[in-house]
């Protein structure tokens, strides 16, 4: 396949990919009703010079319960276009439209990086142009499209950097890298243990190496260090993007925890959820969440207090939950990993056919797709960090169902190898004599056969010119 060929195709699946979403954007009127947590509200706060800023819990103040990236883009979009105009969220969700299709090129990259064949990028690439969950995560006010393309750029950038030793992949994967992890903390281990990696990297010479790690380092402090710097002036204490870390494990590991942040279904209000998923609309009742579960004295200790503390308290009641139920702590761990591999079905919006079918075929087809890749010699390493660590972290805290979207991609590459290593074995080969008896044949071509002597006087294999 010619590259103009693959060109092309990458074009038409881009523009799929893009029609998809809009087309899903418009059906939904998603605009309407837009689902943007703390976001917008932190957003507001910005524009009317309030700062990045949030209430709860009785309390106003400076907040890290969001990291900065969508709060001021959003805020950017109130100051042009109004407070909570639809042209705001509009504009939001056709950049999510753009990343879609963005998305597509770098699935086809990533695949092709790690070591699948052209047919595997272009069965990958169509494959998340028309994902199911990935189509209707275009419709959400949240960065998920952005955390997609960033964590895809990061690991292609990686790559070509090792591979090359080259300056400008490095600080590309730096800078991209960092921009990921202060979008989604989650990716912050990875990117550090990147400077130890890349240190060990036997491959490059150490004066590569020691550059490598230095321009990490520089770009990490360049991008986060102010932010760090501004959380240790509000809270008086170092957090590096967010400070929910304690609240998190509280909301997975208590009385009535789930695994998420979101209590268990009750038997009415899942038959209720199932009766309504199929239809893609947006006004299926959410459930009730961890919060609502608190006792009066509990919400007392956190009612009109600061984040920073709230995070200590409920630092106590996770940490003495888990030291009373360590079996259940067990039990929610591997919860929390099933939830995130497969659906979340105590979420009411998961009840839909087709995104829990193709949840678990993804699952299915990816662990095929780890043998595949395995066979093929993919290089997996460096995936496997990025994440191996974010797994973890939701397996030990709490998960939730948008957690496992950007790494959908990473999954669509190995079912796409799936696909074409089964292609690839169905078609019919023929053996290097047939392919040039045929070849004289059609062309009149006569080969020439070149046989060397071997120093005892026995011919050596012969070969065709």
């Amino acid at each position: 396949m010619t590259r103009r060929t693959v060109v092309t195709w990458l074009t038409v699946l881009s523009l799929l990919a893009f029609a998809a979403r809009i087309g899903t954007i418009l059906y939904l009127k998603a605009w309407a009703h837009p689902s943007a947590m703390e976001h917008r509200s932190i957003a507001l706060q910005l524009v009317h010079g309030q700062g990045f800023s949030f209430g709860d819990w009785g309390y106003f103040g400076p907040t890290s319960v969001q990291s900065p990236t969508f709060p001021f883009l959003l805020a950017g979009l109130f100051k042009v276009f109004g407070d909570d105009s639809p042209r705001a969220y509009q504009t939001v969700m056709l950049l999510n439209a753009i990343a879609g299709a963005a998305t597509v090129w770098l699935t086809y990259l990533l695949a092709r990086t790690l070591g699948g064949t052209v047919l595997t990028g272009l069965l990958a690439a169509a494959a998340v142009a028309v994902w199911p969950s990935q189509v209707y995560a275009g419709r959400s006010v949240q960065a998920i499209a952005l955390i997609t393309c960033t964590l895809l750029a990061t690991i292609i950038l990686f790559y070509r950097a090792v591979r090359s030793g080259a300056f400008a992949p490095w600080l590309g994967f730096s800078i991209v890298g960092i921009i990921a992890a202060i979008t989604e903390p989650v990716f912050l281990p990875a990117m550090a243990l990147s400077g130890l990696l890349i240190l060990a990297w036997r491959n490059l010479p150490w004066s590569i190496r020691l550059r490598n790690a230095g321009v990490l380092l520089f770009v990490t402090f360049a991008l986060i260090g102010p932010w760090t710097l501004r959380n240790y002036i509000v809270h008086g204490r170092l957090m590096p993007v967010k400070g929910t870390f304690w609240v998190n494990l509280w909301k997975g590991n208590n009385d009535y925890a789930t695994g998420t942040d979101r209590l268990a279904l009750t038997p009415e209000a899942k038959a209720r959820a199932k009766a309504k998923g199929d239809s893609f609309d947006d006004d299926v009742q959410d459930s009730a969440h961890q919060y609502d579960m608190l006792d009066l004295s509990q919400k007392a200790r956190l009612k009109h207090q600061p984040e920073s503390v709230r995070e200590d308290v409920f630092k106590e009641f996770a940490l003495q939950w888990i030291r009373n139920n360590p079996k259940r702590y067990l039990r929610l761990c591997g919860v929390r990993l099933t939830k995130t591999l497969t659906f979340d079905w105590d979420n009411p919006r998961s009840y839909n056919t087709i995104y829990i079918a193709s949840r678990f075929a993804l699952l299915a087809m990816t662990i095929a797709g780890l043998f595949v890749a395995w066979r093929q010699r993919w290089s997996l390493g460096y995936v496997g960090l990025m994440a191996g660590v974010a797994l973890v972290t939701y397996t030990l805290t709490v998960t939730a169902a948008r957690f496992s979207m950007p790494f959908e991609p990473i999954q669509l590459c190995l079912a796409a190898a799936v696909i074409a290593a089964l292609f690839e074995r169905g078609k019919p080969k023929q053996r290097g004599f047939e392919v040039m008896h045929e070849t004289q044949r059609s062309t009149g071509y006569q080969p020439v056969v070149h046989v060397l002597m071997h120093g005892d006087g026995t011919p050596s294999t012969p070969t065709i010119a």
